[in-house]
């Protein structure tokens, strides 16, 4: 396994450490600009046990830090390269407008659904996050890798596992040291499998708890990172050391049943396109 992380802030980092063009894909969290430190008196959590230092971003600035490191960003992919970005509502304008501002195109805006929100009385309650999916446009051979699929062998299954309305899945770790408003690694997962390749890089600018960088080093990916809290760096960063590294999933099939039941009907659709085209 082969990573290199920084404790360093990202947009420095990025113009210091990463080349033009040598990234294969990004998946980050970025910090989202709503006094994130103090969110834990709102959702009444103990965090006992979450690293200190968390570091937000002023509301007045967030424009300008959004230019500046998805500018980064834009520049460290390799045509073709795929970058997802986690968003709240607040802030999402100026990540758009920032992704906008660069030469990335737009593949995907997908939204993830969690359990659990604020309590409000007068409007409704948010329950989900943006995640952007973009791309540095395709050169030559140079293609945006999608592994169609990753965990179905059967377009049907596929399809309804790529919906773009996507389950996020609590990580509970009672007792357990992690960052603030951590993702899950099985989320994490299905966005690197469908986007990247084993033996291609990964990059993180906001590590946080390193959910992304374990989750890329599991599946045989190299990984660059930046991480401006001490605190967290030092914590986990060691925890890289302890990932093993595993293949990626066999394809489920379906049935023998349920697969010839699709076929009769896929070849029932087909004659009936065959017949239309003749007609027209």
């Amino acid at each position: 396994m082969f990573y290199d992380v920084y404790n360093e802030d990202c947009i420095t980092g990025m113009r210091n450490h990463v080349k033009d063009g040598t990234v294969d894909c990004i998946f980050t969290d970025p910090p989202y600009g709503i006094e994130g430190d103090k969110l834990d008196v709102l959702y009444h959590r103990d965090e006992s046990n979450v690293v200190d230092g968390y570091v937000e971003v002023p509301l007045e600035t967030y424009d300008q830090f959004s230019k500046d490191w998805i500018t980064e960003c834009a520049r460290c992919l390799r045509p073709g390269g795929s970058i997802y970005i986690v968003s709240g509502y607040t802030n999402l304008h100026h990540v758009l407008n920032a992704l906008h501002g660069t030469d990335l195109q737009e593949v995907n805006h997908i939204v993830s659904k969690y359990s659990f929100g604020v309590s409000t009385k007068k409007k409704w309650v948010s329950s989900h996050y943006h995640i952007l999916f973009w791309q540095k446009p395709d050169k030559g051979k140079q293609k945006r890798v999608f592994n169609t699929n990753v965990y179905y062998s059967d377009q049907k299954d596929s399809y309804h596992d790529r919906l773009d309305v996507q389950p996020m899945p609590r990580d509970y770790k009672p007792g357990q040291i992690k960052n603030k408003n951590q993702l899950s690694e099985d989320f994490i997962e299905k966005f690197i499998l469908y986007s990247s390749n084993r033996g291609e890089t990964i990059m993180d600018p906001f590590c946080g708890g390193f959910t992304t960088s374990r989750t890329a080093l599991r599946f045989g990916r190299t990984f660059i990172g930046f991480e401006m809290n001490t605190n967290a760096f030092r914590t986990f960063l060691p925890t890289l050391e302890q990932v093993e590294e595993k293949e990626d999933p066999i394809p489920i099939d379906p049935s023998p049943e349920e697969l010839e039941k699709r076929n009769k009907m896929r070849a029932g659709w087909a004659k009936k396109r065959a017949e239309r085209k003749l007609v027209s």
